[in-house]
């Protein structure tokens, strides 16, 4: 690797089938701005394929604009601490903060599997109790953190109340985006980590199911954009 022609070591990385990515595309060192941009050198890296993925998190920042180059020329999103110290006293990791990382959503516990899942852009970023990727892994990923627990009408009311469980480590914020209002709370709702809630959802009249619909705010699949839980609610 150690060749003068700065493209000419992208391209013997791209020989070796090396995954190659652009760290820290906002860093302040290099973008005044902090806004991540193409230069021309990284739009010929594209053009010839010798760049396979872009960090949308480096340390303790995070880039939308980076997240959209990402999507426009389909680069694997990726999440680095950049750690360059210790890791519990750069994220607070005592009191509950997390380094950035990477969730690689691999189909064997291998390298080969794991460099498998990085070309293929099977990735989803963790970041500031955070989730950030394409919808369709983002999207599995938090449908297979919260899930209906339990629902049952009050005494005789249409009121209905829902036990909703998140089995992860992240704590979610919610905005109820449904045809229902809940009763207890206001539109938005926090699920603490690996806890229950229960929420009370105005049925309007007593019916066997419904469906709730949430807009998850700490989870982004585009700048400025969240997915939508879809969660089906049948009264037992």
């Amino acid at each position: 690797m150690l060749i003068p022609d700065s493209i000419e070591v992208f391209r013997e990385a791209k020989r070796q089938s090396a995954f190659t990515f652009w760290n820290h595309p906002n860093w302040l060192g290099q973008s005044r701005t902090g806004i991540a941009s193409l230069t021309d050198m990284h739009k010929y890296l594209l053009k010839e394929k010798l760049l396979d993925g872009i960090e949308v998190v480096n340390d303790v920042t995070y880039s939308d604009e980076a997240l959209q180059i990402a999507l426009d020329y389909n680069l694997t999103m990726m999440g680095s601490s950049d750690i360059h110290g210790l890791i519990d006293w750069q994220f607070d990791v005592p009191s509950g903060g997390h380094r950035p990382v990477t969730l690689v959503f691999a189909k064997t516990r291998t390298a080969e599997g794991i460099k498998e899942a990085l070309f293929d852009r099977r990735t989803v970023v963790y970041f500031n109790n955070t989730l950030i990727g394409r919808e369709q892994f983002l999207l599995p990923l938090i449908q297979q953190c919260i899930t209906v627990h339990a629902a049952r009408y009050e005494g005789k009311s249409s009121v209905m109340n829902v036990t909703l469980e998140n089995t992860s480590g992240v704590e979610f914020i919610l905005k109820n985006s449904s045809e229902y209002s809940l009763h207890e709370n206001s539109d938005v709702l926090t699920l603490r980590p690996f806890s229950e809630t229960t929420i009370e959802v105005k049925a309007g009249t007593v019916v066997p199911s419904v469906q709730l619909l949430f807009d998850v705010l700490n989870a982004v699949t585009a700048p400025k954009t969240h997915p939508s839980l879809s969660l089906t609610v049948s009264v037992q």
